[in-house]
């Protein structure tokens, strides 16, 4: 089944054309790690996420990773968590929004736009931006 039709919010390729990381983003506030591993595991369950090596889901006030390379680890916490109020914070102020007042259409986009800052900023600076960055050189 082709990619789009997965439902998909965002999808990152590496230079070659593989897909690297899918998110998905929710306008939801007040989640928790325990709510993003049972979101994830309910995409699981019903096939609508596709296999790529991450997976992040990114809410107005967090933002939760995964590495999916463990087949069967549906249940699994998010590897990581990153404060998306602070990171998301420029684009709330250009978009003169608070967290809570985001649309979720909004939230895909600034999603978007904050991963390819995110990656301009880590090819600029040669370093590693997020966490992720390091896994892909890990064997």
């Amino acid at each position: 089944m082709p990619w789009q039709d997965k439902g998909i919010d965002v999808i990152a390729y590496d230079q070659a054309g593989r897909v690297v990381l899918l998110a998905e983003a929710k306008s939801r506030v007040g989640t928790s790690a325990e709510w993003a591993a049972r979101f994830r595991r309910n995409m699981l369950a019903h096939g609508t996420l596709p296999n790529a090596q991450f997976f992040l889901i990114a809410t107005p006030e967090r933002m939760y990773f995964w590495k999916q390379d463990r087949p069967g680890a549906g249940d699994e916490a998010p590897e990581f968590t990153i404060d998306a109020a602070t990171e998301f914070k420029p684009y709330f102020d250009k978009l003169e929004k608070t967290p809570q007042g985001v649309s979720e259409q909004a939230l895909e986009v600034l999603v978007l736009s904050w991963l390819r800052r995110s990656r301009v900023r880590a090819m600029r600076d040669r370093k590693k931006i997020l966490p992720c960055d390091g896994w892909r050189n890990r064997g």
